[in-house]
């Protein structure tokens, strides 16, 4: 389901009731929002940035620990607050309907303006994306870091039809381990799907997801799966051979214009989040050192490293 989320109002029931236990999804659809229409711009889920935010009144967050603008979540009447921004992948610590608000006190929005659509899904959806990463047991998610994200015109390997991380690898990320000692090297494949092909002299596979898009997964030393094979969502695909893992998702369809593909939600059709998170792009105001890439006939609107630093899950 879809929920609209205002600027001006507190907690804000979405109808979406879970159960104690129960996994789901909430990733961040569209739309904007401001703490001060009269001062400050209008922002996504993920808040203002660090800049930004220090030079607002830190008198009136209800997180102080987050940004102003951050997305804020609930479960039934509770008072534990989570941290949403761009999405998450929750398992409810309660039961009941799933409340949502912008960090920003009651008593300070009055001078707010607009609102966000967040979409809430039951599950996990078959073509989102997890992270490759697990702890040296293999247990528990391990948290990382986006250390390449969007539109990385440095990389010169070529993977499928273009140069990495420009052209067909437009919305590629390269997620890296926080604690690199603690992680297996393992790679776990971050969805379900079908190997199309594998290249050991970059390290790389395809799989075909339930949508037919290609996920191109790299920087492989072996591999754990042939061509051909299905895999489980966190089954091993090999073992990496860097520090980081590469992800990515196009459009590689027979008969249809080559295309990359973001990583984001959608109100129909497939999402392709990473750990629930959108990454989407938005700017639709143009302002900051967005770029027009071509690419497959079509224009893409981008910022270079648009989410390098990205933490999760």
């Amino acid at each position: 389901m879809v929920s609209r989320v205002s600027a001006t109002k507190g907690w804000q029931d979405t109808g979406f009731k879970v159960e104690a236990g129960e996994t789901y999804t909430v990733s961040y659809l569209s739309g904007t929002w401001t703490v001060d229409h009269r001062t400050f711009p209008r922002v996504g889920a993920s808040g203002y940035a660090s800049s930004a935010d220090s030079r607002i009144h830190q008198g009136c967050k209800l997180d102080d620990h987050r940004p102003y603008g951050t997305l804020y979540l609930a479960e039934g009447t509770g008072d534990a607050a989570a941290p949403v921004a761009q999405g998450r992948i929750l398992h409810a610590s309660r039961g009941g309907r799933v409340r949502l608000r912008i960090n920003d006190d009651d008593r300070c929005l009055a001078d707010n303006a607009g609102s966000v659509r967040v979409k809430l899904s039951r599950g996990v959806p078959a073509t989102a994306l997890t992270d490759p990463f697990r702890h040296g047991s293999g247990e528990g998610r391990a948290p990382y870091r986006v250390v390449q994200g969007y539109h990385n015109n440095k990389g010169r390997c070529v993977i499928g039809r273009g140069p990495d991380h420009c052209a067909n690898q437009l919305f590629s990320v390269d997620l890296e381990p926080t604690d690199k000692a603690a992680v297996s090297a393992k790679v776990y494949s971050p969805a379900p799907g079908t190997v199309r092909w594998r290249d050991s002299d970059t390290g790389c596979l395809g799989m075909d997801l339930a949508d037919g898009m290609n996920l191109t997964v790299c920087h492989m030393s072996s591999f754990n799966v042939a061509a051909g094979a299905s895999v489980r969502r966190n089954e091993v695909l090999g073992v990496r051979r860097t520090p980081w893992v590469h992800l990515g998702v196009d459009d590689r369809r027979a008969g249809r214009p080559y295309r990359p593909v973001t990583l984001t939600a959608t109100t129909s059709g497939w999402d392709h989040t990473l750990d629930g998170a959108a990454l989407t792009s938005g700017h639709e105001d143009g302002v900051g050192d967005v770029e027009a890439v071509q690419w497959g006939g079509r224009s893409y609107r981008v910022r270079n490293e648009e989410w390098a630093g990205l933490e999760g899950p």
